[in-house]
């Protein structure tokens, strides 16, 4: 995953765990082959189907009726579909519950998700009472704090379940190399979990781009020259008072709506990831110039009188869906997009430079197995079989007919979203994170939060408590 790697300012080299350089992801998943249309009966699918998702299973594989149960969060907008209950009509619940009439009948087992607000408590405490069959798999909300998964030896070395290939299509590759520390492989992702791999975008106002006399930008995405520098012509000069009151407020209209979240996606998606883990441990990219030019550019944001900043939650959100932005950041459900009144198209975040390639940054769909588990097999293998049904029917389902028929607007909109979807990267810092200093937007947000943070000072001030903590972790993953 590692592209670009360079030496930092030699004097907080205070260990050797803080080997600091500069990393720019790049990776890229394989095209998933077209799934057959889902039908009420799986035994309905077409003669002509040639790939057989489930060729890697093991012939007489029968688990006498075992209650799969999936442990995850509960949230009322995501919905990872685990276990729908009964045909409804709407698109990806149909898929699963499609997915779910195969598997169970090809293994004999039955699908069952427990949710509720305090889940990955209730998942660490049957955990550490040694419980092996209270659940078998647990679905994480992001951000979260996964590092005590680690340190407290909770979750199952992925590279050691039986009964599943984890170089299969219907795994997240990135995934795989960003969630393997050493020789264990703490979490994984697949498309069991593939409605909430979601990644940063930037959305735009089409109606209001036309009325102020610009041409969409998706030939400058193609082209290679969809920049930061381009992002900010298009946004130059759009501030308007609507209300007339003489301030600006959110009833006016902007040529951007971020909060402090969605500014610091700059960082990420021009390929600084904060930390990362290669051979020789963690390493930690926090200063660097490239680094500094980043963190002036999104203080500058800030104070831009054509951006609409926030500190009130997702108040932008608003201002975006009052018709009064140009574009916004946007990582929520993608369902949320369908009642906008107007119409909008989809873009990645730009690069910083044009001779960057697109970083597309994602940190959704991690999965976990219980350590206590007594059948590594039967559990490899029930994973497996869902992911490769979850890729028959689900993928399919969610991109051509939830995203591309029911929200996006238009092909280019759609190329676009395959296009990122495919080129997506997994990052470690976000989601596992001992120091508390550097996961979910930390980092970065500390820089638009604080227009007088640079990032030499603020690395010197945390690094002590940072290698520290990452340096205990690394001990209690070698057993020290």
């Amino acid at each position: 995953m590692k592209k670009t790697i360079s030496l930092l300012l030699s004097l907080l080299l205070v260990l050797p765990l803080a080997l600091w350089s500069c990393a720019a992801g790049t990776g890229e998943g394989e095209e998933p082959a077209a799934a057959p249309t889902i039908v009420p009966n799986a035994e309905e699918q077409p003669a002509e189907t040639e790939f057989n998702w489930y060729a890697s299973l093991p012939e007489g594989a029968d688990f006498g009726g075992y209650t799969f149960t999936v442990i995850r969060y509960q949230d009322k907008t995501w919905n990872v579909y685990i276990a729908p209950e009964e045909m409804t009509g709407e698109v990806l619940n149909d898929a699963a519950y499609q997915r779910n009439l195969e598997v169970e009948d090809l293994v004999d087992i039955k699908v069952e998700e427990l949710c509720d607000g305090s889940y990955e408590g209730d998942f660490k405490n049957v955990v550490k009472a040694g419980e092996s069959e209270t659940y078998d798999l647990i679905c994480f909300w992001c951000p979260g704090e996964r590092a005590s998964y680690i340190t407290g030896n909770l979750v199952y070395d992925w590279q050691a379940l039986e009964g599943l290939d984890l170089g299969a299509r219907w795994y997240n590759q990135s995934a795989n190399e960003t969630y393997r520390l050493g020789k264990k492989q703490y979490f994984a992702v697949s498309d069991l979990t593939f409605p909430v791999q979601q990644h940063f975008r930037l959305l735009f106002n089409k109606e209001l781009m036309t009325q102020m006399g610009l041409s969409y930008p998706y030939e400058a995405v193609y082209n290679g020259e969809w920049t930061y520098d381009r992002l900010l012509t298009y946004s130059k000069d759009a501030y308007a008072d609507l209300n007339g009151n003489g301030k600006a407020d959110k009833d006016d209209r902007y040529g951007m709506a971020m909060n402090a979240a969605y500014i610091s996606g700059f960082g990420f998606n021009f390929g600084e990831l904060p930390m990362y883990w290669d051979e020789e441990g963690f390493r930690f990219n926090l200063v660097s110039d490239r680094i500094v030019r980043i963190v002036e550019l999104m203080q500058a944001l800030r104070a831009d009188p054509d951006v609409f900043f926030t500190t009130n939650g997702n108040e932008q959100y608003k201002v975006f869906e009052a018709g009064n932005a140009l574009f916004e950041g946007y990582g929520s459900d993608p369902v949320l997009l369908r009642d906008l009144e107007f119409d909008f198209g989809y873009l990645p975040y730009p690069k910083l430079d044009e001779t960057d390639d697109y970083t597309i940054w994602t940190v959704g769909g991690m999965m976990a197995a219980p350590i206590t588990l007594n059948d590594p097999l039967r559990t490899g293998t029930i994973v497996e079989v869902l992911s490769a049904g979850s890729n028959k029917y689900v993928v399919d389902a969610f991109i051509e007919q939830y995203v591309e028929g029911k929200i996006l607007r238009d092909e280019d909109s759609k190329n676009i979203y395959r296009m990122m979807r495919e080129k997506a990267i997994c990052d470690l810092s976000y989601n596992v994170d001992p120091s508390g200093m550097l996961g979910e937007y930390k980092y970065f947000a500390k820089f638009v939060n604080d227009p007088t943070a640079s990032p030499a000072s603020y690395a010197q001030s945390i690094m002590k408590v940072v290698n520290k903590t990452y340096q205990k972790m690394l001990d209690q993953m070698n057993g020290d």
